[in-house]
C-alpha cells in the first residue's frame, strides 16, 4: 500500500472536516469559481476531488470530480458527477471542460514525472481559452524555514478535537518534503501518518505550465486574494490555455506512461 492510500483514510477525512470546515471550503470554492470564470453552463474538473468539499459549494451541473478513493467519492457524488480514475490518465474527450482546479498540494504528491503527465492530459481536456488553477505549498517559504531551522523541524496543528504533532524533513536537493504526523483526538493517540510532497517554485510552475500550452495570468498567496510573496503560505496560480502540447512532449509523456513500472 502506498503512502497516499494510507494517509487518506477515515481519520484524515474527519480531521479535514474540522481543519477545513464548511466556512473555509465555501470561501475557497467561491475563489475557484471566480478565478475560473465558472459562469452558468460552464463545466469544470475537480482533480483529486476527495470527498467533494469544494464541489459542495459549486453548481451541481457545472462540476465533475475525479479521484482514486472510492470511499471519498461516495460522499462527493452528492454534489455532482464523479468518476473513479487515476489522475495520470484522465478519461475525458478533448476540450471537455472550460476549466480545472487542483487543490491543497495534490500537485506535488505524485512526483515530477507524473505531474508533467497530468498537466499534459489537462492541456488536452481543457478548451482553448480555458483556465487552470493550481494550489501548492510555497517552496520559497519552506526553504527559508530550512535555512533557519535545519533539515528537520516540528510544529503542532490544532483542529477541533485534534492535536497533531508534525515532524518535517526537507531535502533541498530533491525539493521533497516528508512530514510525519502523530495524531491525537480528544487526548487519544491514533497513530502516525506520513505525507510526502515535491515542492515547486513559481518559476518552475511557470516553465511546466508553459511547456503544455498554459500561460500564468494570476498569482496569489492565499484564498483571500492577497498578492504572492516569498513568505506566503501558498502559491496559487491561475493559468490560461493558450496553445496545445508539442508533439515531441506528447510522445515523450505517452512513452513514459506506457513504460512505467507498476
Amino acid at each position: 500500500m502506498s503512502w497516499v492510500e494510507q494517509f487518506f483514510d477515515d481519520i484524515y477525512l474527519d480531521f479535514m472536516m474540522h481543519y477545513r470546515g464548511e466556512e473555509v471550503s465555501r470561501a475557497e470554492a467561491l475563489f475557484i469559481q471566480r478565478a475560473l470564470k465558472a459562469e452558468p453552463g460552464v463545466r469544470v474538473l475537480d482533480v483529486a476531488c476527495g470527498h467533494g468539499r469544494h464541489m459542495a459549494h459549486l453548481p451541481r451541473d457545472g462540476v465533475v470530480g475525479i479521484d482514486i478513493n472510492i470511499k471519498y467519492l461516495k460522499t462527493a457524488k452528492r454534489f455532482g458527477d464523479v468518476i473513479q480514475a487515476d489522475v495520470r490518465n484522465l478519461p475525458f474527450r478533448r476540450n471537455a471542460f472550460h476549466g480545472a482546479y487542483i487543490m491543497h498540494s495534490t500537485f506535488g504528491m505524485f512526483g515530477e514525472e507524473v505531474e508533467m503527465e497530468l498537466l499534459t492530459w489537462l492541456s488536452g481536456v481543457v478548451k482553448p481559452g480555458g483556465r487552470l488553477l493550481i494550489d501548492v505549498a510555497n517552496k520559497e517559504k519552506i526553504e527559508d524555514i530550512y535555512a533557519s531551522l535545519g533539515e528537520v523541524w516540528n510544529f503542532w496543528i490544532s483542529a477541533g478535537p485534534y492535536r497533531v504533532l508534525s515532524t518535517a524533513y526537507y531535502n533541498p536537493v530533491t525539493s521533497r518534503i516528508r512530514e510525519t504526523r502523530h495524531i491525537y483526538r480528544a487526548g487519544q493517540y491514533l497513530g502516525e501518518r506520513v505525507l510526502e510532497l515535491t515542492l515547486y517554485s513559481l518559476g518552475e510552475l511557470r516553465i511546466m505550465l508553459s511547456s503544455v500550452g498554459f500561460s500564468i495570468e494570476e498569482i496569489y498567496g492565499d484564498f483571500n486574494g492577497e498578492k504572492y510573496r516569498r513568505q506566503s503560505d501558498r502559491i496559487i496560480v491561475v493559468a490560461v490555455k493558450t496553445s496545445g502540447v508539442s508533439k515531441t512532449l506528447k510522445h515523450a509523456v505517452e512513452w513514459a506512461s506506457e513504460n512505467r513500472q507498476i
